[in-house]
């Protein structure tokens, strides 16, 4: 049992019907249109990469601002400790 459609039927129709020139017009416009749309896909992936990054670099200052407070927090009660043993 083969599972290969006979020749003939292997040409996708093409609906609405075209002539060749106008499918040679509209890969030449698909061709000069490409650049413009793969700049915009690169812009739109670095925006998105350049927001990832803020984000986890804003998550990072906000834990060690956190860190530091607790740390100074720490060093004041040690301090405080030290003090009233004396």
């Amino acid at each position: 049992m083969s599972t290969h459609l006979p020749p003939r039927e292997t040409e996708a129709p093409v609906w609405p019907p075209t002539t060749q020139a106008e499918r040679d017009r509209l890969r030449a416009a698909a061709i000069a249109g490409a650049p413009a749309l793969r700049r915009a896909a690169i812009g739109e992936f670095w925006r998105g990469a350049d927001a990832l990054v803020a984000g986890a670099i804003d998550h990072g200052r906000r834990a060690a601002d956190r860190l530091a407070a607790r740390l100074r927090q720490h060093a004041k009660r040690r301090a405080a400790a030290t003090a009233s043993e004396l």
